[in-house]
């Protein structure tokens, strides 16, 4: 801990000093302050959030209610109208003589004067006919105008109901996303371990590839961390290890663990001949190349490195060496 005259490594002039002390105790009651105000800035956030719910929850059910409502007005206000134009209209009353049928015989003539149309009563009933296609004209005006208030309120409060669902939902995923293991302002990732760690596999080979042969090893090793026994990573730190860094004893101890694990026959079979030749060549271990190839010919005796191993048995066996003797296979 540093001293008062002191700032880490450096020694304060007597100035620069008060001036250091004053500032830290300017600084820590400011501290102290924020931190005694935290709580109460938390037990607004409670409440604005609160209130954010009740808000929401009121919105949506008030125009869901009035969605509904005016639905359901709309509906009865088509009926209304397609009964209304189903309804015959009444025959009009005419003032027209009947028409007489030949040889049918009219009655007897009289010495009465023959009365005249009332054309008073015919006036009147065209004007009660005009006067109630008037009102019925009105009247599907005035039904027009009110449906179409109503389409437009009920388009208002359906926009209104997905707004607040929307903005519910939202919040209720902020606040209770840890129990989904989901959180707004978080990065999601949808991506599978498997997908994860082929992305990291192919970020390493093309590492290797610009010959940062150690960092390529490190992140291979820590995929073998996450995921052990991967056998593409084990595979190519045996490589990188045999050929790029000829590093051949840390190859050789790759390609025991690689073969391990539970690889296909031909593929276990080709790793188990290129592990014999650097027992052979490269370290001069004879007995560990003839363990492998032995292994190899008994385990995997139909494939062609199986067919390679029998191969270089049959002619160790034909040479006459025995086990003390053997220098290379």
């Amino acid at each position: 801990m540093s001293s008062p005259g002191t700032v880490g490594e450096f020694v304060l002039p007597s100035s620069a000093t008060f001036c250091y002390q004053h500032a830290v105790a300017r600084i820590l009651p400011q501290h102290g302050a924020a931190s005694r105000a935290r709580p109460i800035i938390n037990f607004m956030r409670s409440v604005l959030r609160a209130m954010l719910y009740v808000g929401l929850l009121a919105l949506g059910y008030w125009c869901g209610f009035s969605a509904h409502r005016d639905y359901s007005l709309l509906m009865m206000d088509d009926g209304v109208e397609l009964s209304r134009r189903s309804r015959a209209k009444p025959a009009a009353v005419t003032n027209e003589t009947p028409a007489t049928v030949e040889g049918e015989t009219t009655p007897a003539s009289t010495n009465t004067p023959p009365t005249k149309p009332n054309t008073a009563k015919k006036v009147t009933t065209t004007k009660v006919e005009a006067a109630g296609e008037e009102n019925e004209d009105t009247g599907s005006f005035h039904l027009s105008r009110r449906v179409s208030s109503i389409y437009l309120r009920l388009v208002g409060c359906t926009l209104g109901l997905a707004v607040s669902l929307v903005g519910l939902g939202l919040v209720v995923a902020q606040d209770f996303g840890h129990v989904l293991k989901f959180g707004l302002g978080k990065q999601v990732s949808y991506v599978s371990d498997k997908a994860a760690r082929t992305a990291a596999y192919e970020h390493a080979e093309q590492v290797a590839m610009r010959g940062q042969h150690h960092e390529a090893i490190k992140l291979l090793q820590a995929i073998l961390l996450k995921h052990p026994g991967h056998a593409h990573s084990l595979l190519k730190i045996a490589e990188i290890y045999d050929k790029e860094l000829q590093d051949f004893p840390r190859a050789a101890q790759s390609y025991e663990l690689l073969l391990e694990q539970p690889l296909p026959a031909e593929q276990w079979g080709w790793i188990a001949i290129r592990l014999s030749n650097i027992y052979t060549g490269k370290l001069a271990q004879p007995q560990a190349a003839l363990k492998i190839l032995q292994r190899l010919a008994v385990d995997f005796p139909e494939t062609q490195a199986g067919g390679k191993a029998l191969k270089r048995l049959a002619m160790i066996d034909k040479a006459g060496l025995n086990e003390d003797t053997k220098k290379e296979v």
